[in-house]
């Protein structure tokens, strides 16, 4: 044990009079590495962050709460799987991450040189447009080459119901919705019950306004997953108010224009009429006025099952950067340079020798 721990203090001593005999040379490549480091700190665009925090209050069933109730005194969490048409907070980034809420956030106007523009032109005229067209004529020749060689054959109008079913993202498109993923990000977190989401962009308003709209969005898509069954049935009972209100004009317009009408009639027959009309009259009306009360639910139920969104913190206009983080891009070069400089003083003689051998 003791001729064990000798030799790793004699390997121990060995290393590091290594590195003090080349210490010029690896001080002079951290020097290097940290100058390359100071540099690229000062070129990389200021940074700016804004965002919001917020809770969603989702509504669930009565029935449901019961059950969870009762499976909570059982030691039994149920968690959400008891929820009605309620979207999980832990879903929302997949919602973040889809292409029609992207779609609609580029739409978005932003102020720029004293004109409004929409947010994709904005990016495309700034760092993401530079981004993005490196990636295109980079990592995205290859592919970029086979379409111009073999373009995709355009949908012919027999086509036409496909293209109207699927979703189609052109190059461009896809480029820049890629680069939205490194500007907008959201934390849920499931403890506590609040999200938050965040943009940043090189300049502080801009990055307000996509986070007020992001916000905006995110909840809107949300609530329009809600209530999309209750709007349905909304709708129904609004189709079938009108055409009951028409049946039970059309019945009541028959039963005063036969009165009107009646002085040519023998009582019998006028009196075996007027009581079919008002029997007809009837029952339109009592299935007008159900028609009339289911709708009025209807509407409560809409109202019912919109989600409300409480914010905790509302976007602001930050007035100080959240990056580059300078410091610490210069100490992460620095720390190359070193592992670098202290590798090559310690492996070189053996990485020589591989290669002569290989040879």
């Amino acid at each position: 044990m003791d001729q064990r721990k000798q030799i790793q203090e004699i390997d121990l001593l060995a290393i590091l009079s290594k590195l003090l005999k080349a210490r010029s040379f690896v001080i002079k490549l951290t020097a290097a590495f940290m100058i390359a480091g100071v540099v690229i700190s000062f070129l990389l665009p200021a940074k700016f962050s804004a965002g919001s925090t917020f809770v969603p209050m989702l509504s669930s069933d009565s029935k449901s709460s019961g059950l969870s109730g009762l499976a909570s005194l059982a030691g039994i969490d149920l968690g959400g799987a008891m929820a009605g048409n309620d979207i999980a907070p832990n879903l929302y980034p997949e919602i973040i991450a889809s292409i029609p809420f992207k779609r609609e956030l580029s739409i978005i106007k932003v102020p720029y040189e004293g004109k409004s523009i929409t947010f994709k032109e904005y990016s495309l005229n700034k760092n993401l447009g530079f981004i993005a067209g490196f990636k295109k004529y980079t990592l995205g020749l290859p592919g970029l080459l086979v379409r111009t060689i073999s373009p995709t054959a355009s949908l012919t109008a027999s086509d036409a119901n496909l293209k109207n079913s699927l979703l189609f993202v052109n190059q461009e498109d896809f480029l820049f919705y890629n680069s939205m993923d490194q500007l907008i990000s959201i934390n849920v977190d499931l403890k506590e019950g609040f999200i938050e989401l965040n943009v940043e962009l090189d300049d502080p308003v801009i990055a307000a306004v996509i986070a007020q709209n992001a916000q905006e969005i995110l909840q809107k898509k949300v609530i329009e997953f809600k209530v999309k069954h209750a709007k349905e049935v909304l709708q129904y009972n609004k189709e079938q108010y009108k055409i009951k209100k028409a049946l039970l004009y059309a019945a009541q317009d028959r039963l005063n224009g036969f009165k009107d009408n009646a002085i040519f009639f023998n009582p019998t027959a006028m009196q075996t009429q007027t009581s079919r009309l008002e029997s007809e009259y009837t029952t339109a009306n009592m299935v007008f006025l159900e028609v009339a009360k289911q709708l009025e639910q209807a509407k409560l139920q809409v109202s019912k099952d919109t989600p409300i969104f409480s914010v905790l913190k509302p976007v602001v206009v930050p007035n100080e950067k959240s990056g580059p983080k300078r410091l610490m891009i210069i100490v992460i070069w620095s720390f190359i340079g070193f592992m670098i400089g202290s590798g090559k003083v310690l492996l070189g003689d053996s990485i020589s020798e591989i290669i002569e051998k290989l040879k």
